[in-house]
């Protein structure tokens, strides 16, 4: 899942992508071969929030305007992605990354989708499975 934003998109190249299952804010996401972070939750998606000994549920957290699987998506930009199966601290300056038909992303290509080249800023600190990917790069 995407933590942060690490160089921004291009807005006038966001997609309104169309999910098999509802999903949250900063998911990979690939369209054919195309790649994407979910850049809101999909239009069906709800969350629950706890105050005091009360919990609320059912409340919808979905992109204004989406139907539900819908969700608006980057196409564009470097996103930093934790979990990503074999990235070190060694993992090179525009490494290739794919994302499985599972949507978790890995540096190995066989039988997965190409999504995006590591994308280090300067001074970035590295860390095992963590990466900035740039999309569709």
């Amino acid at each position: 899942m995407a933590n942060n934003v690490v160089f921004s998109d291009i807005e006038s190249l966001r997609e309104v992508w169309t999910v098999a299952a509802e999903v949250a804010a900063g998911t990979p996401l690939v369209n054919g071969t195309k790649a994407g972070v979910a850049l809101t939750d999909s239009g069906g998606r709800t969350r629950s929030h706890a105050m005091g000994p009360y919990t609320t549920s059912g409340i919808p957290s979905g992109g204004v305007g989406l139907a539900a699987l819908e969700v608006s998506v980057a196409t564009t930009g470097t996103f930093e992605f934790t979990g990503v199966t074999g990235v070190t601290t060694g993992t090179a300056q525009g490494a290739l990354i794919y994302i499985t038909s599972a949507g978790a992303l890995t540096t190995t290509a066989s039988g997965n989708t190409l999504f995006g080249r590591v994308n280090y800023p300067k001074d970035y600190t590295k860390a095992a499975e963590k990466a900035p990917v740039k999309i569709g790069a």
